[in-house]
């Protein structure tokens, strides 16, 4: 794939080889052009919980459950939640919390800002919030062992039971997924964080 915006050849130092080909350059982040199935394939072969599930579940699984657990108008938000973790993978999030939630955003941020822009989703929003955590509890339940920790932050987990589906399917639920809702696409003018409206 030949990028026409990058003028000079990006480090591989700095720069994300997706597998279309697309380059994105992560000090200077612009995702316009980038083919959805790139970010797909990513999502797919990422495991939630670094792997440590009791069967391959992958970010893009979850992405696809949060989509659904969200009110319709929120739903390509839900999809696409995640989408930096194409870039980074999943980072645990008591991983976050050892490096440095703030620092982390501040690094990542310009990335997801970049996707939001190119697929349209909004960023923050409380209603994805909270089908992420449904989802997270509905993990623990699921698909990671009993645990003699405190994850008083979570909410009730959904009463359907997860049965992961494996990478390549995973790949195509969420291209699927993302037929039906790129219709809710925002114009990358109107992508900004949530205001007190979008509550």
């Amino acid at each position: 794939m030949r990028q026409l915006d990058l003028l000079e050849k990006p480090s591989g130092r700095t720069a994300m080889l997706m597998a279309s080909g697309f380059t994105l350059d992560l000090e200077n982040p612009c995702a316009d052009g980038m083919p959805i199935s790139d970010v797909a394939r990513s999502l797919a072969y990422q495991p939630r919980w670094a792997g440590a599930t009791r069967e391959f579940y992958s970010v893009a699984e979850h992405s696809v459950m949060v989509s659904r657990l969200v009110p319709p108008a929120f739903a390509l938000d839900g999809l696409c939640h995640d989408l930096d973790e194409a870039i980074s993978g999943d980072i645990a999030s008591c991983v976050k919390v050892l490096i440095g939630r703030d620092h982390l955003k501040k690094r990542l941020g310009p990335v997801k800002k970049a996707l939001a822009r190119r697929f349209g989703f909004r960023l923050d929003g409380l209603d994805v919030k909270r089908a992420d955590l449904v989802c997270m509890a509905t993990e623990l339940r699921d698909l990671l062992p009993p645990a003699w920790m405190d994850f008083g932050h979570l909410p009730a987990p959904h009463p359907d039971k997860i049965i992961p589906v494996g990478p390549e399917q995973a790949y195509r639920i969420f291209l699927e997924r993302y037929e039906e809702l790129k219709h809710l696409a925002r114009p990358a003018e109107n992508i900004r964080k949530k205001r007190k409206t979008d509550q």
